[in-house]
């Protein structure tokens, strides 16, 4: 029987650490690590994700911009060529059907504008191991983050003494 050392439970992720293994519970995943097997553990922040996905995030929002002002652009257009179809006795109906769509095209895109949000940059703790490094994401803006990085020095500690006398 294995002797839990310590736990956490930060929402998304539960980490367990016992005398011989490293259990780690995300909502996709249940993994466990021999302590002999872990070379080291961290908190990093997954920058590279962040600047990625902002950058798309970015070239959305440059998009949807770009629709609405084509929206607008259409509203003027409608309605000069209302007011020209009520000038020279025309036909003003396909002056509204163009003055609606622009109108329809001007809201759905402002309200996208108003609907996306920027993308959150997320940390993970890293097992690392000569097989190669695992990464459990988490995110560093929740109230939790000063626990999990206080936790992941329990475990560098434990693995430190772990290694120590198994060495």
């Amino acid at each position: 029987m294995e002797d839990v050392l310590s736990q956490l439970d930060a929402g998304s992720l539960t980490i367990k650490l016992t005398s011989d293994k490293l259990y780690i519970n995300t909502p996709t995943s249940n993994e466990a690590f021999a302590l002999r097997s872990i070379d080291g553990v961290g908190v990093i922040d997954l920058i590279e994700n962040y600047n990625e996905a902002l950058t798309q995030h970015k070239q959305n929002q440059s998009n949807v911009v770009k629709i609405f002002g084509v929206g607008l652009l259409v509203v003027a257009g409608g309605i000069y060529s209302f007011i020209e179809s009520i000038n020279s006795d025309s036909s003003i109906i396909g002056s509204l059907i163009l003055l609606f769509i622009g109108i329809g095209i001007s809201l759905v895109t402002f309200f996208a504008i108003r609907k996306a949000k920027e993308p959150q940059m997320l940390s993970a703790v890293r097992i690392m191991m000569r097989s190669g490094n695992r990464d459990f994401q988490f995110d560093k803006t929740g109230s939790n983050s000063e626990e999990i990085a206080e936790f992941v020095a329990k475990i560098e500690s434990t693995l430190t003494s772990y290694h120590k006398n198994h060495d």
